[in-house]
This record gives structure tokens, C-alpha cells and sequence, in this order.
């Protein structure tokens, strides 16, 4: 039996010509086994290797599958922000094209989608390198002490949010910390939400657009949305 629930699955994509027909190949099948209702949103952000026109054929392919244009490439949190701008079913779920957690995580979610607004996610394995690892513990850790938040891991890709909800939260944040800055609205809000476990899956498909500066740049930004919270606060 198909969930009642409806949900808008959101992908940004730059630069991912190769990966993008059999991601949301798959994508689609998966919702279409699962959701009575669905949609697929596509933020393609101005890439630069034939995407753009890639992403257009794809509705031809499957008819639920929505695509929106950014124009230029303003980052992870732009895309997805756009993507809930435009979601129109019950739940909102980001997905990143090169799918770090199995889609079937979902499925564990749905219990308490009937309970709870969001339901946020926390890796129990990562086969990463050591140095990746290492690089994730101290952010984490660095994150949930500056922001105040109780969630196990502030950036672990898996969570879906109620739409309504998400809308109103007015997230800023244009780059990754948007998952950081998402946790840190409902705990301020005093959403209740679930965590549940998910194992990190290695890249399979196409190559990564994310360059060595992306960590520095979350670091940062880490930091602004902190002092931004504390000058809320006072």
C-alpha cells in the first residue's frame, strides 16, 4: 500500500550532466512505488556543462518531475530554498544528487511523520576517509555548541519538514549550513522532531562540484549564523 503522505522531493543540481537522467530515474521510481502523490523538483543553478538543457528533457521522461531555473550558482541552501518555495505537497525532502543515504530511509521516517513536523536524521556509519571523519566530529560538535541545538548531528543530509513549517522558518542561508540554521529554527520554534539513524553511502555516480574551500566557507558561516543568533537572543 502507497503512504497517504504527499511529499515534494527537492534536488539541487550544478554541473552533474552525467548523473542527473538515472538520479532522478530513481528518484521518481522510488516515490512512484512508495507515494500516491508526489513531485520532483529540480533546481538546476546556472551550470556550465549542458545540465541545464539536460534537466529540460526531463519532464518528457516523467511527468511529475518539475524543473526551475536559478540562473546562477548561489549555493546548496539557495537551491533548496528555492525548492521549497515552489514545493506544493504535504512534506518537503531534499535530496543531494549524489544521494549520501539510501532512499528507503523514508520509509523509517513515516511513522513519525504521523507524529511529529520534521524528521531529522544522524549518521550511525561513515565509511569516509579518516580525515573526513575527523573533519565532520569537529564541526559537529563545534556546531551544536555554538548554536545552542540538541540534535545529534547538525548536518547529516537526511530530514523532511513539514512544508507548512519550512516555509515559515524563512531560512537564510545560502550554502550548506542551511540543515545547521533549518535544526536551529525548530528548536527555537520548539518544533518536537525525530532522529533517526543513517548510514553515509559513498559517492557512485558522477564527480563532486565541491571545491576545498566549501569547508572553510561553512566554518564561516558556522560562525555568522551563531553571532547572529546570539544578537537575537540579547
Amino acid at each position: 500500500m502507497k503512504s497517504p503522505h504527499t511529499i515534494s522531493a527537492i534536488v539541487p543540481i550544478y554541473n552533474e550532466r552525467a548523473a542527473i537522467p538515472g538520479v532522478i530515474q530513481q528518484i521518481d521510481r522510488f516515490l512512484d512505488a512508495h507515494f500516491a502523490d508526489y513531485e520532483v523538483i529540480v533546481v538546476e543553478s546556472g551550470s556550465t556543462d549542458g545540465t541545464g538543457e539536460a534537466c529540460d528533457g526531463l519532464p518528457a521522461l516523467w511527468p511529475r518531475v518539475r524543473v526551475i531555473h536559478e540562473g546562477a550558482r548561489n549555493g546548496f541552501g539557495s537551491a533548496v530554498r528555492v525548492g521549497i518555495g515552489a514545493a506544493t505537497k504535504r512534506w518537503v525532502w531534499p535530496i543531494v544528487v549524489d544521494m549520501p543515504f539510501e532512499l528507503e530511509l523514508i520509509l523509517d521516517a513515516l511513522p513519525h511523520m504521523d507524529a511529529c513536523r520534521a524528521v531529522l536524521s544522524y549518521r550511525s556509519a561513515d565509511p569516509r576517509g579518516a580525515f573526513r571523519r575527523l573533519q565532520s566530529v569537529v564541526f559537529n560538535r563545534l556546531g551544536r555548541a555554538l548554536l545552542g541545538v540538541r540534535t545529534r548531528h547538525i548536518n547529516s543530509a537526511f530530514k523532511v519538514t513539514d512544508t507548512a513549517l519550512i516555509k515559515s522558518l524563512d531560512l537564510e542561508s545560502n550554502g550548506w549550513l542551511i540543515d545547521a540554521e533549518l535544526i536551529m529554527r525548530l528548536e527555537e520554534r520548539g518544533v518536537a522532531y525525530a532522529e533517526i539513524p543513517v548510514r553515509l553511502v559513498d559517492r557512485t555516480t558522477g564527480r563532486s562540484t565541491i571545491g576545498p574551500m566549501a569547508s572553510v566557507r561553512a566554518f564561516g558561516d558556522l560562525i555568522r549564523l551563531s553571532l547572529r543568533r546570539r544578537r537575537l537572543r540579547e
